[in-house]
């Protein structure tokens, strides 16, 4: 038995007794318990596209990309969140074509050039309603998706309130 001072402190959820395994050096829990330390260095499965720009882009990447946002910038007056995360979103693809073009990936090349295409569009599309002066809308898209379903929930009862005698069949086939 292994003394209690160099015990693994998990516990059990069925019986509620400790662990009976030794612990791990500089660990306070055995191999089972955890102590095998997390994945493995240099794993960046579990950062998120954008939150961790810095880390996941090289210099060059780093440089091209802030080219291209400034480019944008530049180009499009950007006054809105909305703006801004389009200009994000067209310049991380935009660097995810570059990098399927260097690995000779023409697939996703393809696919990451239609996603820079269309987010260059939105913004050419944004830029030109302001330019026109036509007045945004009044309504936030959260209001806008409520009044839609409001709208379709209302659609449904008319549907199905004109038909109050419902016929249904039995089991032999007439109709009730």
């Amino acid at each position: 038995m292994v003394a209690d001072s160099r015990r693994c402190t998990a516990m059990s959820r069925t019986t509620g007794e400790r662990c009976k395994q030794a612990a791990m050096p500089g660990c306070n829990v055995c191999y089972y318990h955890g102590a095998r330390g997390g994945p493995p260095k240099g794993n960046l499965n579990h950062l998120i596209h954008g939150a961790y720009t810095k880390r996941t882009l090289s210099e060059e990447e780093q440089r091209i990309q802030s080219a291209f946002l400034g480019q944008i910038r530049a180009d499009f007056a950007l006054n809105s969140s909305s703006d801004e995360v389009a200009a994000q979103m067209a310049a991380m693809a935009f660097i995810q074509f570059l990098r399927a073009e260097k690995a000779s990936n023409e697939g996703a090349a393809a696919a990451q050039a239609r996603i820079v295409r269309n987010c260059l569009r939105d913004l050419k599309a944004t830029k030109s309603t302001r330019e026109r002066g036509i007045e945004p809308l009044s309504t936030t898209p959260a209001e806008w998706a409520a009044a839609l379903v409001d709208k379709i929930t209302r659609a449904q009862g008319k549907r199905s309130g004109k038909g109050k005698e419902r016929r249904t069949a039995n089991a032999d086939g007439t109709q009730e």
